[in-house]
C-alpha cells in the first residue's frame, strides 16, 4: 500500500509589512530607512552615509513596551523602546505610514 504525502505550496506563509521614509517627510535622500515588520520580529534598517554599508538593528515582538510617534517638520518619527532599553528610531514617515505600524505592532 502506497501512500501519499500532501505538499503544500506555502507551508509557513510569513507575512512581511515594509515601510520607507521618504525625503518629502523628512528622511534622508540617498539613504532612506526602511522599517520591516514580520510575524516575529521589528526590523530597521539604515544608513549612516549614502557609501556604507546598510546597518539593521531588531527587536522581538514580544519585547516591545513603548510605540511613540513624534511630529517633526512634515512628517513623523517613530519610537519603538523594548524592555531591555533598545530602542528603533525611524525619521521620514508619513503619518498613515506610522499610524499603520502602531496598528500591526499593537495588533
Amino acid at each position: 500500500m502506497k501512500f501519499k504525502i500532501p505538499i503544500y505550496a506555502s507551508m509557513n506563509s510569513m507575512h512581511v509589512f515594509k515601510f520607507q521614509s521618504r525625503v518629502i517627510n523628512g528622511g534622508s535622500i540617498f539613504s532612506p530607512e526602511i522599517i520591516e515588520i514580520d510575524d516575529t520580529f521589528v526590523t530597521i534598517k539604515k544608513k549612516r552615509h549614502p557609501f556604507t554599508v546598510l546597518h539593521s538593528f531588531s527587536i522581538p515582538h514580544r519585547n516591545i513596551v513603548n510605540i511613540r510617534i513624534i511630529k517633526s517638520g512634515f512628517g513623523v518619527n517613530i519610537l519603538i523602546e523594548s524592555f531591555s532599553k533598545s530602542i528603533i528610531f525611524g525619521k521620514g514617515f508619513s503619518a498613515s505610514n506610522a499610524l499603520a505600524i502602531k496598528k500591526i505592532l499593537l495588533g
